[in-house]
This record gives C-alpha cells, sequence and structure tokens, in this order.
C-alpha cells in the first residue's frame, strides 16, 4: 500500500495529481486544446516533487536532465515558451498512459482466470509449452506490461521449485531457461503492433504523418513471423539428449480452458475502442488508452459478482477504486517520471536539432535509405547498450529521419524499423526492466539473460531486418 513520503504530505496528494493529469490530458486528447496539458505537466512536476526522495536513482538523474536542459534551451533562446507548451501534450500523454495501464493491470491481477492459467501452460510438452507461454506472455503484457514477466516468471519459479527433488536438475535448468525465454520473447514482441505499448504511443505522438491503423497490418505480420522463428529456434536448441530424463506431464490442451475470461477482455477492450474511434474525434491510441480504465472497472465489477449481487458487487468496485487502487497510482511514481523525463529529452534534442544540415551532410555522402535506416537501428541498440534508453534514441531517431527528405515519404517503414529495433532492445539490453525482472526471477544475471541467452535470437532478427531492408528499398 502506498504511504506518503512525508508525514507533512497528506496520502490523498500524490494520488490525486494522478487523477489530475489523467483527466487533463484527456480533455487535451479530446478537444485539441493545449491548456488542461500544460496544467497536467504543472501537476507532474508537483508530483515529482512529492515523490522525490522515493524515486530510483536512473528516474532522478532522467528528471534532472530533463528539467535542466529544458532551463539551458530557454536561457539560452533556443526554444521559446509557445513551444515548450506545445511539448507539454506529448509529455503528459505518457502519465496518462501509464495510468489507464495501471487500472488494467489492478484488474488482471486479482483475476482467478489469470492465475489458472499460467499454472496450465507449465503441464504442457516443452514446444507446445514454449508456444503457449510466449502467446500467453504476449496476451498478457497487453495487458499488465511488465508485470506479465512478473506473474509468469513467479509461476515458473514456483513450478520448478514444487518439482526439485522429483526432477533432474538438468531438467529443471533446461526448462527455467526455455520457459523464461518464451516469456521475454512473448513480451517483447507487443511493441511490433499493439497500441498499448509504449513504442507505438511514442511513434504515433513523433511522427507527424503516421497512425497506427497504417501500422497494424505490417505489425501483426511481423509479430507472427518473430514469434514463430522463437518457436522454431526453442527447437532446434532443446537439449535432445536429455529427453531420457523428463517425467511424465498432463499435457491436455482442454485445461487452457480456463483462458477463455482474459480472451474476452481483450476482445471487449478491442470493441470498446472501436466504437470510441467511430464516435468521437481521439485518436486511436488515445481511444485504447481511454477503453483500459472502462473494462478495468467492469472487469473487476464481474470478479465480484460471481459471489454476490449486483448492489454488493457495484459497492464492493466502488470501494476497491476508492480505498484501494486510488492510493496505488503512485507507486509506478518512477516509470511514470522516467516515461515522461526521457520523452521531453528526446522531443527537446528534437526541436533544437538541425535536420536540414544533417540532410546535407548525408547528401554529400550520398547514403541510401536503406543504409540510414539500418545505421539508424544498430546506434539504437548500441545506444541501449551504453545505458541510454530507448525512449530518448528512439524519439530522436524516429523524429530526425521522418523529417529527411529521403525518408519523409515512408513514415511506415521508419515505424516498422524502429519497432522490430525497440522489440530487440528490451529483450537483449541488460539495462531494459524486462531484462532485469527476468533475470532476478530466473537468479542470474542481466548480462547472462539478455546477451547470453537472448543474444542469438536478437542478433539474428535485427541482420534479417538488415537484409529486409537492404532488398527491399
Amino acid at each position: 500500500m502506498y504511504k506518503s513520503p512525508s508525514w507533512l504530505i497528506p496520502s490523498w496528494l500524490s494520488p490525486s495529481c494522478l487523477v489530475v493529469i489523467f483527466f487533463a490530458t484527456l480533455i487535451t486528447q479530446w478537444t485539441g486544446y493545449q491548456s488542461p496539458a500544460i496544467l497536467a505537466v504543472i501537476v507532474l512536476l508537483l508530483f515529482t516533487l512529492i515523490e522525490w526522495k522515493c524515486l530510483e536513482l536512473t528516474t532522478k538523474l532522467v528528471a534532472m536532465v530533463a528539467i535542466g536542459l529544458t532551463l539551458v534551451l530557454l536561457l539560452l533562446a533556443q526554444i521559446s515558451l509557445v513551444q515548450l507548451g506545445m511539448l507539454c501534450s506529448n509529455v503528459a500523454f505518457f502519465a496518462f498512459f501509464l495510468i489507464a495501464l495501471g487500472l488494467l493491470k489492478e484488474a488482471a491481477l486479482t483475476s482467478k482466470s489469470v492465475n489458472l492459467t499460467g499454472r496450465a501452460l507449465l503441464q504442457q510438452q516443452p514446444l507446445r509449452r514454449y508456444a503457449l507461454l510466449t502467446f500467453a506472455s504476449h496476451l498478457l503484457g497487453i495487458l499488465m506490461s511488465v508485470g506479465a514477466i512478473n506473474l509468469l516468471g513467479t509461476m515458473i519459479h514456483r513450478s520448478l521449485h514444487d518439482n526439485k527433488d522429483t526432477v533432474d536438475t538438468r531438467i529443471n535448468s533446461a526448462r527455467q531457461r526455455r520457459m523464461m525465454l518464451a516469456v521475454v520473447r512473448g513480451f517483447c514482441s507487443i511493441p511490433l503492433w499493439a497500441p498499448t505499448s509504449v513504442t507505438m504511443t511514442l511513434l504515433v505522438t513523433t511522427i507527424p504523418t503516421l497512425q497506427w491503423i497504417d501500422i497494424i497490418p505490417y505489425g501483426l505480420y511481423l509479430t507472427l513471423v518473430i514469434l514463430l522463428f522463437g518457436i522454431w529456434l526453442d527447437h532446434v536448441q532443446a537439449p535432445k539428449h536429455l529427453r531420457h530424463l523428463v517425467p511424465a506431464i498432463s499435457n491436455n490442451l482442454s485445461d487452457l480452458k480456463v483462458s477463455y475470461p482474459i480472451a474476452i477482455v481483450v476482445i471487449t477492450l478491442a470493441i470498446v475502442s472501436g466504437l470510441l474511434i467511430a464516435m468521437t474525434s481521439l485518436r486511436p491510441i488515445a481511444a485504447v488508452l481511454v477503453s483500459a480504465p472502462i473494462v478495468s472497472t467492469a472487469w473487476i465489477f464481474i470478479q465480484y459478482h460471481r459471489k454476490r449481487n449486483t448492489l454488493s458487487a457495484v459497492q464492493l468496485t466502488i470501494r476497491r477504486f476508492g480505498k484501494d487502487i486510488f492510493f496505488k497510482l503512485p507507486l509506478q511514481r518512477s516509470e511514470i517520471i522516467f516515461f515522461a523525463g526521457s520523452v521531453l529529452i528526446g522531443r527537446l534534442l528534437l526541436t533544437v536539432l538541425d535536420i536540414e544540415w544533417f540532410a546535407q551532410q548525408l547528401a554529400h555522402l550520398n547514403i541510401s535509405a536503406a543504409l540510414i535506416l539500418i545505421s539508424s537501428s544498430w546506434i539504437i541498440f548500441l545506444a541501449a547498450l551504453l545505458f541510454i534508453n530507448p525512449m530518448i534514441s528512439v524519439t530522436l531517431v524516429a523524429g530526425a529521419l521522418s523529417q529527411l527528405p529521403s525518408l519523409e515519404d515512408t513514415p511506415v517503414t521508419i515505424a516498422l524499423v524502429m519497432m522490430v529495433t525497440w522489440a530487440v532492445v528490451i529483450g537483449s539490453s541488460p539495462t531494459t526492466t524486462s531484462v532485469r525482472i527476468s533475470a532476478k526471477l530466473t537468479g542470474i544475471s542481466p548480462f547472462h539473460m539478455g546477451i547470453k541467452w537472448n543474444g542469438f535470437y536478437s542478433a539474428f532478427v535485427l541482420l534479417a531486418l538488415d537484409f529486409y531492408l537492404i532488398v527491399m528499398l
């Protein structure tokens, strides 16, 4: 449960800040007025000050760089207050994004179906288990973000620990590696299409002519290809010499019927989002994020309604939001401020970047569009290994590429390259949250998880992307 950083600060102040940010940003998205977004950023600064002592070190550094860079550019007259005001809607949108998904995560964490699905997946034969874990991680990740890795990773750990006295240690080690890689790869493919991913949000707010609906057909195809490649690679790398040590398992697909409610939630989210897109002026990504609290509330109500009457379920749902979920909102403090600060840094750098000079230098070098995109992809990947978050590098690179004369007519291609690169980065860089959580659950170092275990897969995907760009452009 959330506790105020100081006894002088009331416990309701931080959650209230996030509620104001949520509705102020929603008004901006709905009406196009910038004033509510400016208010949202001012309140976000207040929230940062209140929660400063509780922030992670990396988040504090990002916040200080973002604030410092803003002040320096203002003092040097490199950016005006009007331009800064226009950036507020992008910065506030990422706080809005995390608050909306946080509500969906809260509903998923108390879902009986989510827990039963994780357990059923562990009783499948190896190749099927890998495939199902991959798709389960992908599906749950859309709802719970990195919470899906925590949930499935914890279930895997418990299952292996319970069997440690009856199963050969070599089998347990092989299972641990294969299952955790399935979870990581399934989660890391979300940026290729899902409107609830940070990547998609960042790209559609960075590249002016880009729409989510333009990307989704290609993104879904890429997602399927990459997930199937992971399944094939798992089959090829399976330790076949240990087959004789594998104990009997149920291997019953009917056990997975417990996952139907999760599929219904995802379908409902898509339907509500579609209705909002058709009936309002909201952008597709904003419509999905407005749908998330609606679906979350209905999901929580249904969880209570199974054992209680309608009136009691409504009362319990209201009580949970008022007494529990409301006070849990600030627990995302580090993620909210880190994302907002990273976006601000990227946008500020993009504002002062001399794209015309950059384009002239590329013209002198006579570099093809394919080589520019390939170089950009590897720069983002290598930057992540040097502790530069892709939130910053992708904002800067995607924004710059979309303004280059040779690439300004290919926003979808730019987006797809950024999405694939992002998917590779969050599955391999030891600095990313997904790799660090997976490594901690597995009991190994982030370097071991990201580079040693998942390095070949990541390198192959990037090289395949390079080959595709060379052939097609």
